[in-house]
């Protein structure tokens, strides 16, 4: 099982550098169906310009460059605390058994790989004053139809698991199912970056969560085209429109702004998602 916190990459060094001493950023704009074996789903890329960028997954519908990427269903697991292997569940233990039901897991079959939920976040005891919020760092196999699974933290547990009381939420790792905006839950879609590559199911890419970056404007509208338009959004299928275009009070997500001067300038973004 593979275990630990993210990994995070910073590229190249303070000041200024000419062109030799630049690093091989060529791995960023590349799709693969095979895993590249230094990164795990999430792990963060940060380049000399600042820019950041996290290992992700296509998921059924695949992503496209220069649209937002989105979870398109919800993808979260609740259920109250099940009896607890040894070693699990108890203040100071950095594991908890949990239940998967039949209905469960990305493919909504009760099936989890191991270490499929590394990277997601966990929620324990959210109903009392007492809550624990840790990432996952790994977790046990279900192979079929549910079950239990080890859930593996990245931190002791505070309180103890009490069995039939203890109710716990698991959201899964974003980044391993990212998608093009859409579908029957368009307008309640959270966008997670900017892929810089096109990639379809189950290609893994790299995607862009912090600045520069050319992102489609929607609807046919020219963002920044008004006074004080300088902010962006995103809209439902991942393109963005300036802030003239929206009902802001409706709760459209900030993609960042707009970095030139103009009214009729290309949507070059500030992106300002995860940095």
């Amino acid at each position: 099982m593979s275990l630990g916190k993210n990994i995070v990459t910073p590229f190249g060094v303070p000041g200024i550098v000419g062109a030799s001493d630049v690093p091989d950023w060529s791995f960023l704009y590349t799709a693969s169906t095979v895993r590249d074996p230094k990164y795990n789903l999430g792990d963060r890329v940060i380049t000399g310009d600042g820019r950041v960028f996290r290992y992700a997954k296509a998921g059924t519908t695949g992503v496209l460059a220069s649209f937002g990427a989105t979870v398109r269903a919800s993808s979260n697991i609740s259920v109250l605390a099940p009896a607890q292997t040894t070693g699990c569940g108890a203040i100071g233990d950095r594991k908890v058994t949990i239940t998967i039901a039949s209905g469960d897991g990305r493919a909504v079959d009760g099936v989890v790989a191991a270490d499929e939920l590394r990277g997601g976040y966990i929620v324990m005891g959210n109903q009392s004053s007492s809550a624990m919020c840790r990432c996952i760092v790994g977790n046990t196999v279900v192979a079929s139809g549910g079950g239990t699974t080890i859930v593996t933290l990245d931190g002791p547990l505070t309180a103890a698991v009490t069995v039939g009381v203890t109710y716990t939420e698991i959201i899964l790792n974003p980044y391993a199912f990212m998608e093009l905006g859409g579908g029957a839950n368009l307008e309640y879609q959270s966008f997670f970056g900017v892929p810089v590559v096109t990639a379809t199911v189950g290609k893994y890419f790299w995607l862009q969560t912090w600045g520069p970056i050319w992102i489609v404007p929607g609807d046919g509208t020219t963002p920044g085209d008004s006074v004080n338009d300088r902010e962006v959004f995103f809209v439902g299928d991942g393109s963005i429109n300036g802030s003239a275009h929206i009902t802001n009070e409706n709760g459209y997500q900030v993609a960042g702004f707009i970095m030139d001067s103009g009214s009729t300038t290309p949507p070059f973004v500030m992106l300002q998602v995860n940095p």
